[in-house]
């Protein structure tokens, strides 16, 4: 799973000690699957020992009644979690885990979820301030498939603004592996569509029954942003090749002159892009931490103090 470290120009608390939150992080992954393992075969454990005890005839009317319990449980569970996000001073990654799942697939889903979570958090405060985090950043598709289909050593600046030359400018998602600086420009639309590119201002998308619509031409925030970043890295003395990729896993993109120093992988491509990606075995590496700090310290952040440090 990803690191997401800045989001848009929300304080994060990786802007202080990139290196120390990172690892911290990963070592906060391990224990809270070991957590969450050892909970889940305990229920399970419980359940069956409960089970064992009843007799027969009274196993299925307990079985139904338990389940429309759990399931109210756990929707009042994701609303009370969704709500703390916004709303609890408290960090969610000191919180007790409850009705955890004993199926291992659910269980997986639950902890990248919990995990998530706990991301959104950290890429939103520090000990003394807090950014609101908006309803579309919670819920946003690109930014949660990011976190949670990368690998641990890929660090996530999603839509980072910077302070460029005294001008706040917002780039491209960036993303910092260990071998590689890779920024992304997202196309996604109806499945199976077509996007026409030209080196004109706006672009056509075309969908089945639908009319030919105009598309801002991605190319020039795409190309702009991997500018930006490749001079703050050379001006920083890092030894990191910088990639500009347009990429949609719905559509496909036809474009006859593909910008230099820029890749297109469109629909016909996309998985295996993100497969190699997720197989990607690297550890973290210097060069990787130096360009993190480096791209890091041009972040711009709009807070505010939290509430105990006012009183």
């Amino acid at each position: 799973m990803a690191q997401i470290i800045k989001i848009q120009d929300y304080v994060s608390r990786y802007e202080q000690d990139p290196h120390h939150y990172i690892n911290q992080f990963i070592r906060l992954k391990k224990q809270r699957w070991d957590e969450l393992k050892k909970a889940s075969k305990e229920k399970t454990q419980h359940s069956f020992d409960q089970i064992s005890e009843q007799a027969p005839e009274q196993e299925e009317e307990k079985r139904k009644k338990f389940s429309l319990k759990r399931k109210q449980k756990e929707a009042d569970m994701k609303k009370e979690r969704d709500l703390s996000l916004f709303n609890e001073p408290t960090d969610i990654e000191q919180g007790v885990f409850t009705n955890v799942p004993t199926d291992e697939t659910k269980l997986i889903h639950f902890f990248k979820d919990h995990l998530y979570d706990v991301q959104l958090k950290w890429a939103s405060s520090t000990i003394s301030h807090i950014s609101t985090v908006s309803h579309h950043i919670r819920y946003d598709e690109m930014l949660r498939m990011l976190a949670r289909q990368l690998p641990d050593s890929y660090f996530v600046m999603y839509k980072p603004v910077l302070l460029i030359q005294k001008a706040e400018m917002e780039l491209c998602p960036v993303l910092i592996t260990p071998l590689e600086v890779i920024c992304l420009s997202f196309l996604e639309a109806e499945p199976d569509s077509v996007y026409i590119g030209t080196k004109e201002r706006f672009w056509e998308k075309r969908a089945n029954g639908k009319a030919v619509q105009s598309v801002l031409n991605p190319c020039a925030s795409l190309l702009r942003s991997g500018t930006v970043v490749s001079k703050i890295l050379q001006q920083s003395g890092v030894d990191l090749p910088v990639k500009k990729i347009l990429i949609s896993r719905t559509s496909y993109i036809d474009l006859p002159e593909v910008p230099y120093g820029m890749e297109v992988v469109d629909k016909k491509k996309a998985e295996d892009w993100f497969e190699k990606q997720r197989k990607n075995t690297a550890p973290t590496k210097h060069q990787q931490f130096k360009a993190t700090k480096a791209l890091l310290a041009y972040g711009e952040s709009d807070s505010k103090r939290r509430q105990e440090w006012l009183d």
